[in-house]
């Protein structure tokens, strides 16, 4: 089992703040935060969340089975001893390290940091928190982007010779019975076997930069044709003809269609201003509405959509679900617990819909 790494002074500052206790219990709890980081997926991540923001729908996932198992898992993991926390016991502390298990998680992991985001709903949703977890899921966004978007160096691509470490032995140079040198050969073949092991390590490594190299290139010239075309193949018509209040939803459609690697480029939001999505304020069941009920039906699908992460594909599904262009919008604010008469730029809006399919069909 690995070693628990030294404890994190943010981590150490929180938890003492928050519940005075600066003993073997925080050191526990550490090790649970940990622990639950280096198992933590994309259930666990939506589990992580609902337990950060508080959020009306709740952490066990109600009939959700997968989200069930993954609640389990992390009231046993995130304590740090074996033994599960109570939920109702213990929610606030589950909340804490529930947050600090996600900033852990912003290092490695695109989702956890994007499934932040989206459940911040542009600010609509916020946790009382001793860190700033939205604003450092803004950074490590953006940090993914220009990792994940760098141009490797050459040199990475060069395979150094690998050399047979092979003498013969002084024993079978003395004695040259055939049992001496059977022991050699099968010693030679040991090392060449190694060697040539370690030459296709290095040949998959180069390949698989070239693959995601490949990828990137394709990904960024497939948006570049995208935007110079101006036409949208959803709505089979030029940006220009597209409802204003379905451009954000489709435009962030058809690019997140076109992502091969989450979190996509910096340049996401630039591309939807290009494309004609505007900074002017959008009510989001203006929008919801506004889409082709046909296409709101193929795009929430998914087993994963959930009121906490994915709230406009939700709202897309309820919809569908009631039928109506005004039943679903109380059924929707209930769940999520966001204001009905929510809206925001409507550039943000598509920047959040992007991030939303990422979540749900990309991944990392």
């Amino acid at each position: 089992m690995a070693k628990t790494p030294e404890m994190n002074s943010d981590f150490a500052r929180w938890y003492a703040d928050a519940f005075m206790d600066e003993g073997p219990i925080r050191t526990r709890r550490w090790k649970g935060v940990v622990d639950t980081a280096t198992a933590a997926d994309y259930w666990m991540v939506e589990v992580l969340v609902r337990y950060a923001f508080a959020t009306t729908a709740p952490a066990d996932g109600g009939k959700n089975e997968a989200l069930t198992k993954k609640h389990q898992a992390l009231l046993t993991s995130i304590s740090g001893n074996g033994s599960p926390l109570d939920p109702a016991e213990s929610r606030r502390e589950l909340q804490i390290l529930s947050a600090a298990v996600l900033t852990r998680l912003f290092a490695r992991l695109p989702d956890a940091a994007i499934a932040v985001l989206n459940a911040s709903f542009g600010g609509m949703r916020t946790a009382e928190l001793p860190m700033d977890l939205v604003g450092l899921a803004k950074k490590a966004v953006v940090e993914f982007s220009r990792k994940k978007h760098e141009r490797p160096n050459p040199k990475e691509f060069v395979i150094e010779p690998s050399t047979v470490d092979f003498e013969v032995s002084a024993e079978a140079l003395a004695d040259m019975s055939p049992a001496q040198w059977k022991l050699e050969l099968d010693g030679l073949r040991d090392s060449t076997r190694e060697a040539l092991g370690e030459i296709i390590d290095k040949q998959n490594h180069v390949t698989k930069r070239l693959i995601r190299q490949i990828s990137l290139g394709e990904e960024e010239l497939q948006m570049l044709w995208w935007l110079i075309g101006a036409h949208s193949w959803i709505v089979d018509a030029p940006f220009t003809d597209v409802d204003a209040a379905l451009k954000p939803l489709v435009f962030s459609k058809e690019l997140g269609g076109i992502t091969n690697i989450s979190p996509g480029p910096a340049s996401v939001t630039a591309l939807l201003s290009r494309a004609g999505v505007t900074g002017d304020a959008l009510m989001v069941s203006d929008s919801v509405n506004a889409a082709d009920i046909s296409w709101s039906r193929d795009i929430t699908k998914s087993t994963r959509i959930s009121p906490v992460t994915t709230p406009l594909h939700f709202a897309l599904e309820k919809r569908v679900e009631v039928g109506s262009d005004d039943a679903w919008l109380p059924v929707w604010a209930s769940m999520t617990g966001l204001p009905a008469d929510a809206s925001m730029a409507a550039v943000q809006l598509a920047e959040l819909f992007y991030r939303e399919h990422l979540f749900l069909s990309v991944g990392n």
